[in-house]
């Protein structure tokens, strides 16, 4: 590989929006320090989060691939990932490489145990005291919490507390918050940044708020509260983790836990 084409093409990563967090784009950070130029491949919306370290970013929507990251290095051009994917070095399955403290052993023997990671501190110019995130996927469908518990929670809640709803356009809307789904990584980024608790059952946006120093109160079942209060939080952000009624808590719970921490 000559000095004018060590080039790292790294993408298009398919999976869950945590593992991006946590197993590839700090991954990729580390990764990219040992070439001149890196390039990623990655979802619409999602470029903030390689912003600081890549040369490049192509917007690139995989739907027909099931595999977790690719690379290409040492690529003619950034349309070569695309191009040529099948020529691309690739992982089948879950790409999950762990977290830089940890030091354990690597999946897929790529002997490595060490992320970079990076604190997302953009702030926008919107602020709120809570941030509603109310899942609504299809894909396990036994982690969302019911409209009817959300709307529940809302309307036990002060008046005065500023509110509003986040995550994509399957997610519930709580009629009186502000709507701001669908809205790009930065955006969000900038909202949390700013604003003082970030509640809903364990997803990706929870754990984009570990990753910009934001409070955040998750549900979910006893068997994450590891990973939420230690091997996903490398900044030591302040998590309120409930596993009382696992993925279905008592609103009422969740309205004393949120009264306690703004």
């Amino acid at each position: 590989m000559t000095e004018d084409k060590k080039i790292l093409l790294a993408g298009p990563w398919v999976g869950e929006f945590g593992h991006e967090l946590f197993c590839w784009q700090a991954y990729v950070r580390k990764l990219s320090r040992e070439f001149k130029k890196t390039i990623i491949v990655g979802r619409p919306g999602h470029k903030y989060l390689y912003e600081d370290f890549c040369s490049e970013y192509i917007e690139f929507d995989p739907k027909s691939y099931k595999t977790n990251g690719r690379f290409c290095i040492d690529a003619e051009s950034p349309s070569d990932i695309i191009k040529n994917i099948d020529h691309t070095f690739y992982f089948d399955g879950n790409f999950d490489i762990g977290v830089s403290y940890s030091k354990k052993e690597p999946k897929n023997n790529l002997l490595l145990s060490i992320q970079e990671f990076y604190k997302y501190e953009f702030k926008g110019n919107k602020n709120y005291d809570l941030i509603f995130h109310c899942r609504n996927k299809s894909t396990g469908p036994d982690r969302n919490w019911s409209k009817e518990c959300w709307h529940k929670l809302y309307e036990s809640l002060p008046a005065r507390l500023k509110i509003a709803c986040i995550g994509n356009s399957e997610a519930f809307y709580i009629e009186g918050t502000d709507d701001l789904r669908g809205i790009e990584i930065k955006e969000l980024v900038g909202i949390l940044n700013q604003s003082k608790l970030i509640i809903g059952p364990s997803s990706g946006p929870m754990h984009l708020a570990s990753l910009c120093g934001m409070t955040h109160l998750v549900w979910s079942i006893e068997y994450n509260r590891r990973r939420y209060e230690s091997e996903w939080n490398p900044f030591k952000t302040k998590v309120i983790f409930h596993s009382d009624g696992g993925w279905n808590p008592d609103f009422k719970q969740i309205n004393k836990l949120i009264l306690d921490n703004i």
